[in-house]
């Protein structure tokens, strides 16, 4: 079993973001983030699955993910958006759940002081900073 990989994503710009929206419809799902400085609108096609949890509820998450702990001792200012490889707890439930049709294309998180969002999506997002 390998561990969980939690790389940063994309070219969002640092900053300390907070969720403001998320949004799912006909067109796919997008989640917009308000930093200090930028605003980013991180968009998905075809989400396979989304997991939206207040951070005080992925306690173990936060602590075991070695790879954000930078980024939560500099009071979450850095990139929010990471692809998560290895061994996802996350794309194991959902491949079990779904009886082994899951497409396993991505898993991407995107975690704020306040928010933990996992996305489960068969195409990497498009992201729109302002």
């Amino acid at each position: 079993m390998s561990a969980t990989d939690y790389t940063p994503f994309g070219a969002v710009p640092d900053d300390r973001y907070e969720v403001v929206s998320v949004l799912r419809d006909e067109d796919g799902t997008a989640i917009s983030l308000a930093g200090e400085r930028y605003s980013v609108k991180i968009s998905f096609g075809f989400v396979e699955a989304l997991c939206i949890c207040d951070e005080g509820r992925r306690i173990q998450s936060y602590n075991r993910i070695g790879d954000i702990q930078t980024y939560r001792k500099n009071d979450f200012f850095g990139c929010p958006l990471y692809k998560v490889g290895g061994d996802s707890g996350f794309m194991k439930w959902l491949n079990e759940e779904s009886c082994g049709f899951s497409l396993q294309d991505g898993h991407y998180a995107v975690i704020t002081l306040n928010d933990f969002i996992d996305i489960a999506a068969a195409f990497p997002p498009k992201i729109e900073i302002s």
